[in-house]
Protein backbone atom coordinates (compact mmCIF):
# COMPACT_ATOMS: atom_id res chain seq x y z
CA UNK A 1 0.00 0.00 0.00
CA UNK A 2 2.81 2.38 0.92
CA UNK A 3 4.56 1.60 -2.37
CA UNK A 4 1.34 2.41 -4.26
CA UNK A 5 1.00 5.78 -2.49
CA UNK A 6 4.62 6.65 -3.28
CA UNK A 7 4.07 5.67 -6.92
CA UNK A 8 0.92 7.82 -7.15
CA UNK A 9 2.73 10.78 -5.57
CA UNK A 10 5.64 10.45 -8.01
CA UNK A 11 3.25 10.25 -10.97
CA UNK A 12 1.30 13.35 -9.90
CA UNK A 13 4.42 15.44 -9.35
CA UNK A 14 5.92 14.23 -12.62
CA UNK A 15 2.96 15.46 -14.66
CA UNK A 16 2.48 18.74 -12.76
CA UNK A 17 6.06 19.99 -12.87
CA UNK A 18 5.42 23.44 -14.24
CA UNK A 19 7.12 26.81 -14.33
CA UNK A 20 7.47 30.00 -16.33
CA UNK A 21 9.70 33.01 -16.89
CA UNK A 22 8.26 35.88 -14.85
CA UNK A 23 10.88 38.62 -15.36
CA UNK A 24 11.54 39.57 -18.05
CA UNK A 25 8.10 38.10 -18.56
CA UNK A 26 7.75 35.42 -21.24
CA UNK A 27 5.56 35.99 -24.29
CA UNK A 28 3.22 33.22 -23.16
CA UNK A 29 2.90 34.68 -19.63
CA UNK A 30 2.83 38.42 -20.39
CA UNK A 31 -0.96 38.53 -20.00
CA UNK A 32 -0.45 37.95 -16.26
CA UNK A 33 1.27 41.31 -15.73
CA UNK A 34 0.22 43.48 -18.71
CA UNK A 35 -3.46 44.06 -19.45
CA UNK A 36 -2.70 44.87 -23.11
CA UNK A 37 -1.91 41.16 -23.64
CA UNK A 38 -5.09 39.78 -22.07
CA UNK A 39 -7.49 40.26 -24.96
CA UNK A 40 -5.23 38.74 -27.61
CA UNK A 41 -2.83 36.52 -25.78
CA UNK A 42 -4.28 34.92 -22.65
CA UNK A 43 -2.82 31.42 -22.47
CA UNK A 44 -3.92 29.34 -19.44
CA UNK A 45 -1.33 26.67 -20.29
CA UNK A 46 1.57 29.13 -20.03
CA UNK A 47 3.16 26.96 -17.30
CA UNK A 48 3.32 24.03 -19.73
CA UNK A 49 5.77 25.30 -22.33
CA UNK A 50 7.58 21.95 -22.21
CA UNK A 51 8.32 21.27 -25.88
CA UNK A 52 5.19 19.21 -26.48
CA UNK A 53 5.91 16.88 -23.57
CA UNK A 54 8.97 14.81 -22.80
CA UNK A 55 7.93 11.81 -24.89
CA UNK A 56 7.13 13.92 -27.94
CA UNK A 57 10.27 16.03 -27.56
CA UNK A 58 12.63 13.04 -27.47
CA UNK A 59 10.80 10.33 -29.42
CA UNK A 60 9.57 12.51 -32.28
CA UNK A 61 11.87 15.55 -32.34
CA UNK A 62 15.14 14.04 -31.10
CA UNK A 63 15.24 16.42 -28.13
CA UNK A 64 14.65 19.61 -30.13
CA UNK A 65 12.27 22.33 -28.97
CA UNK A 66 10.98 25.64 -30.33
CA UNK A 67 12.55 28.79 -28.89
CA UNK A 68 9.56 29.57 -26.64
CA UNK A 69 8.71 26.03 -25.52
CA UNK A 70 6.19 24.87 -28.10
CA UNK A 71 6.65 21.54 -29.88
CA UNK A 72 9.47 21.75 -32.44
CA UNK A 73 7.36 20.15 -35.18
CA UNK A 74 4.33 22.39 -34.65
CA UNK A 75 3.71 24.03 -38.03
CA UNK A 76 2.69 27.45 -36.70
CA UNK A 77 3.98 28.45 -33.29
CA UNK A 78 1.57 30.71 -31.38
CA UNK A 79 4.31 32.73 -29.69
CA UNK A 80 6.81 33.11 -32.52
CA UNK A 81 6.68 35.84 -35.16
CA UNK A 82 3.68 35.15 -37.39
CA UNK A 83 1.81 33.34 -34.62
CA UNK A 84 -1.60 34.45 -33.35
CA UNK A 85 -0.25 35.39 -29.89
CA UNK A 86 2.97 37.09 -30.95
CA UNK A 87 3.13 40.86 -30.27
CA UNK A 88 6.85 41.62 -30.20
CA UNK A 89 6.32 44.14 -27.40
CA UNK A 90 9.46 45.11 -25.49
CA UNK A 91 8.69 44.12 -21.89
CA UNK A 92 11.96 45.16 -20.23
CA UNK A 93 14.82 47.54 -20.98
CA UNK A 94 18.32 46.94 -19.64
CA UNK A 95 21.79 48.44 -20.15
CA UNK A 96 24.75 46.92 -21.98
CA UNK A 97 26.85 44.79 -19.61
CA UNK A 98 24.34 45.06 -16.73
CA UNK A 99 23.81 42.41 -14.07
CA UNK A 100 20.07 41.71 -14.04
CA UNK A 101 17.67 39.88 -11.74
CA UNK A 102 15.82 37.16 -13.63
CA UNK A 103 12.74 35.74 -11.91
CA UNK A 104 11.39 32.25 -12.56
CA UNK A 105 8.21 30.89 -10.99
CA UNK A 106 8.20 27.15 -10.33
CA UNK A 107 4.89 25.61 -9.28
CA UNK A 108 6.57 22.21 -8.87
CA UNK A 109 10.32 21.93 -8.39
CA UNK A 110 12.05 19.05 -10.16
CA UNK A 111 15.64 20.04 -9.39
CA UNK A 112 17.87 20.27 -12.47
CA UNK A 113 19.27 23.59 -13.70
CA UNK A 114 18.44 26.86 -15.50
CA UNK A 115 20.19 28.37 -18.53
CA UNK A 116 19.71 31.79 -20.13
CA UNK A 117 20.42 32.91 -23.69
CA UNK A 118 20.19 36.04 -25.84
CA UNK A 119 19.67 36.74 -29.56
CA UNK A 120 20.00 40.18 -31.18
CA UNK A 121 17.35 40.73 -33.88
CA UNK A 122 18.47 44.18 -35.05
CA UNK A 123 20.02 42.82 -38.26
CA UNK A 124 16.98 40.59 -38.94
CA UNK A 125 13.85 42.59 -38.05
CA UNK A 126 11.57 40.53 -40.29
CA UNK A 127 12.25 37.18 -38.61
CA UNK A 128 12.25 35.74 -35.11
CA UNK A 129 15.19 34.39 -33.14
CA UNK A 130 16.67 31.03 -34.01
CA UNK A 131 18.13 28.59 -31.51
CA UNK A 132 21.49 28.91 -33.25
CA UNK A 133 21.43 32.67 -32.68
CA UNK A 134 20.44 32.19 -29.03
CA UNK A 135 23.24 29.68 -28.50
CA UNK A 136 25.80 32.31 -29.56
CA UNK A 137 25.15 34.18 -26.31
CA UNK A 138 24.78 31.77 -23.40
CA UNK A 139 24.70 34.11 -20.44
CA UNK A 140 26.87 33.71 -17.36
CA UNK A 141 25.42 33.45 -13.88
CA UNK A 142 26.68 36.66 -12.25
CA UNK A 143 29.82 36.22 -10.17
CA UNK A 144 30.63 32.82 -11.71
CA UNK A 145 32.17 31.39 -14.86
CA UNK A 146 29.21 29.04 -15.37
CA UNK A 147 26.23 29.33 -17.72
CA UNK A 148 24.16 26.95 -15.56
CA UNK A 149 22.27 27.83 -12.39
CA UNK A 150 22.43 24.54 -10.51
CA UNK A 151 20.90 25.62 -7.18
CA UNK A 152 17.31 24.92 -8.20
CA UNK A 153 17.12 22.05 -5.70
CA UNK A 154 17.78 24.52 -2.85
CA UNK A 155 14.34 26.03 -3.41
CA UNK A 156 10.79 24.77 -3.22
CA UNK A 157 7.85 25.51 -5.48
CA UNK A 158 8.30 29.28 -5.42
CA UNK A 159 9.68 32.34 -7.19
CA UNK A 160 13.42 31.95 -7.80
CA UNK A 161 15.57 35.01 -8.51
CA UNK A 162 18.80 34.46 -10.43
CA UNK A 163 21.43 37.16 -10.98
CA UNK A 164 22.50 37.02 -14.64
CA UNK A 165 25.29 38.89 -16.44
CA UNK A 166 24.37 40.54 -19.74
CA UNK A 167 27.17 40.58 -22.35
CA UNK A 168 29.45 43.61 -22.41
CA UNK A 169 29.36 43.64 -26.22
CA UNK A 170 25.62 43.51 -26.97
CA UNK A 171 23.22 46.45 -27.33
CA UNK A 172 19.95 46.07 -29.19
CA UNK A 173 16.63 47.68 -29.94
CA UNK A 174 15.10 44.19 -29.97
CA UNK A 175 16.67 41.13 -28.39
CA UNK A 176 15.04 37.82 -27.53
CA UNK A 177 15.84 36.56 -24.02
CA UNK A 178 15.43 32.82 -23.45
CA UNK A 179 15.06 30.76 -20.26
CA UNK A 180 15.64 27.01 -20.42
CA UNK A 181 14.90 24.68 -17.51
CA UNK A 182 16.29 21.14 -17.72
CA UNK A 183 14.58 19.12 -15.00
CA UNK A 184 16.18 16.20 -13.18
CA UNK A 185 13.16 14.02 -12.45
CA UNK A 186 13.74 11.34 -15.12
CA UNK A 187 15.88 8.27 -14.53
CA UNK A 188 18.82 7.91 -16.89
CA UNK A 189 22.44 6.85 -17.28
CA UNK A 190 25.37 9.15 -17.92
CA UNK A 191 27.06 7.82 -21.10
CA UNK A 192 30.49 8.97 -19.90
CA UNK A 193 30.54 7.93 -16.24
CA UNK A 194 27.98 5.11 -16.63
CA UNK A 195 26.36 6.39 -13.44
CA UNK A 196 22.58 6.06 -13.23
CA UNK A 197 20.07 8.23 -11.40
CA UNK A 198 17.47 11.02 -11.77
CA UNK A 199 18.57 13.60 -14.33
CA UNK A 200 21.77 11.79 -15.31
CA UNK A 201 20.62 10.64 -18.73
CA UNK A 202 20.23 12.53 -21.99
CA UNK A 203 16.43 12.60 -22.04
CA UNK A 204 15.02 15.02 -19.48
CA UNK A 205 11.90 17.17 -19.28
CA UNK A 206 12.58 20.66 -20.65
CA UNK A 207 10.75 23.96 -20.12
CA UNK A 208 11.35 27.08 -22.21
CA UNK A 209 10.33 30.72 -22.11
CA UNK A 210 11.22 33.64 -24.38
CA UNK A 211 10.70 37.37 -23.88
CA UNK A 212 11.35 40.53 -25.89
CA UNK A 213 13.77 43.04 -24.39
CA UNK A 214 15.93 46.01 -25.37
CA UNK A 215 19.48 46.72 -24.19
CA UNK A 216 20.62 50.34 -24.17
CA UNK A 217 24.18 51.02 -25.39
CA UNK A 218 26.75 52.41 -22.95
CA UNK A 219 29.21 53.61 -25.59
CA UNK A 220 31.36 50.48 -25.67
CA UNK A 221 31.94 48.53 -28.91
CA UNK A 222 29.39 45.85 -29.67
CA UNK A 223 29.46 42.63 -31.66
CA UNK A 224 27.80 42.58 -35.05
CA UNK A 225 24.47 40.72 -34.85
CA UNK A 226 24.17 37.77 -37.20
CA UNK A 227 21.70 37.81 -40.07
CA UNK A 228 19.11 35.11 -39.38
CA UNK A 229 18.00 33.30 -42.52
CA UNK A 230 14.70 31.38 -42.13
CA UNK A 231 14.94 27.71 -43.05
CA UNK A 232 12.46 24.92 -43.58
CA UNK A 233 12.54 22.00 -41.18
CA UNK A 234 11.55 18.49 -42.19
CA UNK A 235 10.19 16.25 -39.42
CA UNK A 236 10.33 12.48 -39.83
CA UNK A 237 8.54 10.06 -37.53
CA UNK A 238 11.57 9.57 -35.30
CA UNK A 239 14.14 12.12 -36.42
CA UNK A 240 14.59 15.75 -37.39
CA UNK A 241 16.61 17.13 -40.29
CA UNK A 242 17.36 20.84 -40.26
CA UNK A 243 19.31 22.85 -42.79
CA UNK A 244 20.62 26.11 -41.42
CA UNK A 245 22.43 28.91 -43.18
CA UNK A 246 23.99 31.63 -41.06
CA UNK A 247 25.85 34.75 -42.09
CA UNK A 248 28.63 35.73 -39.71
CA UNK A 249 30.94 38.70 -39.41
CA UNK A 250 34.39 39.22 -38.00
CA UNK A 251 34.24 42.90 -37.09
CA UNK A 252 32.42 45.09 -34.57
CA UNK A 253 29.97 47.94 -35.02
CA UNK A 254 28.96 50.98 -33.00
CA UNK A 255 25.51 52.34 -32.21
CA UNK A 256 26.12 55.81 -33.63
CA UNK A 257 24.10 58.62 -35.18
CA UNK A 258 25.12 61.54 -37.38
CA UNK A 259 24.72 64.99 -35.86
CA UNK A 260 21.74 67.14 -36.81
CA UNK A 261 22.17 70.09 -39.18
CA UNK A 262 19.91 73.10 -39.68
CA UNK A 263 19.23 74.15 -43.27
CA UNK A 264 17.78 77.58 -42.45
CA UNK A 265 18.26 79.61 -39.31
CA UNK A 266 14.70 80.91 -39.47
CA UNK A 267 12.99 77.51 -39.55
CA UNK A 268 11.50 75.93 -36.46
CA UNK A 269 12.30 72.34 -37.43
CA UNK A 270 15.51 70.55 -38.22
CA UNK A 271 15.90 67.67 -40.64
CA UNK A 272 18.43 64.97 -39.86
CA UNK A 273 19.35 61.56 -41.16
CA UNK A 274 20.37 58.86 -38.71
CA UNK A 275 22.31 55.84 -39.87
CA UNK A 276 22.32 52.48 -38.12
CA UNK A 277 25.32 51.06 -39.94
CA UNK A 278 27.71 48.15 -39.75
CA UNK A 279 30.49 46.78 -41.99
CA UNK A 280 29.75 44.41 -44.86
CA UNK A 281 28.96 40.90 -43.73
CA UNK A 282 31.03 38.14 -45.27
CA UNK A 283 29.80 34.58 -45.63
CA UNK A 284 31.95 31.48 -45.72
CA UNK A 285 31.51 31.41 -49.50
CA UNK A 286 32.46 33.96 -52.10
CA UNK A 287 29.30 36.06 -51.83
CA UNK A 288 28.82 38.98 -49.45
CA UNK A 289 25.88 40.80 -47.92
CA UNK A 290 25.72 44.40 -46.77
CA UNK A 291 22.96 45.99 -44.71
CA UNK A 292 22.24 49.65 -44.05
CA UNK A 293 19.09 51.12 -42.54
CA UNK A 294 18.41 54.84 -42.92
CA UNK A 295 15.77 56.65 -40.88
CA UNK A 296 14.81 60.31 -41.29
CA UNK A 297 13.49 62.17 -38.26
CA UNK A 298 12.22 65.69 -37.66
CA UNK A 299 13.51 67.58 -34.63
CA UNK A 300 10.70 69.62 -33.13
CA UNK A 301 11.29 72.71 -30.99
CA UNK A 302 11.44 72.24 -27.23
CA UNK A 303 8.14 72.45 -25.39
CA UNK A 304 5.41 70.14 -24.19
CA UNK A 305 4.29 67.70 -26.90
CA UNK A 306 2.62 64.31 -27.07
CA UNK A 307 5.15 61.46 -27.09
CA UNK A 308 5.83 60.09 -30.58
CA UNK A 309 6.97 56.58 -31.49
CA UNK A 310 8.08 57.66 -34.99
CA UNK A 311 11.85 57.42 -34.41
CA UNK A 312 12.00 60.92 -32.99
CA UNK A 313 15.26 62.17 -31.44
CA UNK A 314 14.45 63.28 -27.90
CA UNK A 315 16.98 65.36 -26.01
CA UNK A 316 17.52 65.74 -22.26
CA UNK A 317 14.88 68.00 -20.63
CA UNK A 318 12.35 67.55 -23.45
CA UNK A 319 8.87 67.28 -21.96
CA UNK A 320 6.09 65.07 -23.29
CA UNK A 321 2.64 63.89 -22.35
CA UNK A 322 1.82 60.19 -22.48
CA UNK A 323 -1.20 58.38 -21.08
CA UNK A 324 -2.21 61.46 -19.08
CA UNK A 325 1.18 61.83 -17.37
CA UNK A 326 3.84 64.47 -17.97
CA UNK A 327 7.39 63.15 -18.42
CA UNK A 328 10.83 64.76 -18.73
CA UNK A 329 13.56 63.15 -20.85
CA UNK A 330 16.64 62.37 -18.75
CA UNK A 331 18.84 60.77 -21.44
CA UNK A 332 18.92 61.69 -25.14
CA UNK A 333 17.64 58.83 -27.29
CA UNK A 334 15.67 57.92 -30.40
CA UNK A 335 12.08 56.81 -29.88
CA UNK A 336 10.63 53.66 -31.37
CA UNK A 337 7.41 51.64 -30.98
CA UNK A 338 7.05 49.83 -27.63
CA UNK A 339 9.40 52.31 -25.89
CA UNK A 340 6.76 54.68 -24.53
CA UNK A 341 7.35 56.58 -21.26
CA UNK A 342 6.49 54.45 -18.26
CA UNK A 343 7.96 52.01 -15.72
CA UNK A 344 9.84 50.03 -18.39
CA UNK A 345 11.64 53.12 -19.73
CA UNK A 346 12.74 54.61 -16.42
CA UNK A 347 16.27 55.11 -17.82
CA UNK A 348 14.91 57.56 -20.43
CA UNK A 349 11.86 59.22 -18.88
CA UNK A 350 11.01 60.61 -15.44
CA UNK A 351 7.36 61.36 -14.56
CA UNK A 352 7.09 64.91 -13.28
CA UNK A 353 3.36 65.56 -13.10
CA UNK A 354 0.09 63.67 -13.39
CA UNK A 355 -2.65 65.33 -15.41
CA UNK A 356 -6.37 64.79 -14.99
CA UNK A 357 -6.98 65.58 -18.62
CA UNK A 358 -5.29 63.67 -21.44
CA UNK A 359 -3.66 65.64 -24.20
Amino acid sequence: MLFLLVLIFYFLTAISGHGYLYEPVARSSAWLVDSSFRECCTWPNHMEMFCGGMGHQWNTNDGKCSICGEAYDKKVKLFEKGGAMYKGTIVKIYTQGQEIDVKVMLTANHKGYFEFRLCNLDASPSVDASQECLDRHQLLIAGTDSTKFRNVSNYGSEMITVRVQLPSDVACQHCVFQWKYTAANSWGTNPITNQSGPGLGRENETFMGCSDIAILPNGSPTDLPIVIIPTKTTIASTSVTTKTSTTTASSTYYWTWTSMTTTKASTTSVSSTNHWTWPSLSTHGSSSVSSTTTTTTIRRPLGLTTWSSDFFEYQADDEVMYDGIKYRCVVAHRSFPAAAPGPLTWAWWKPIQEEQKRF
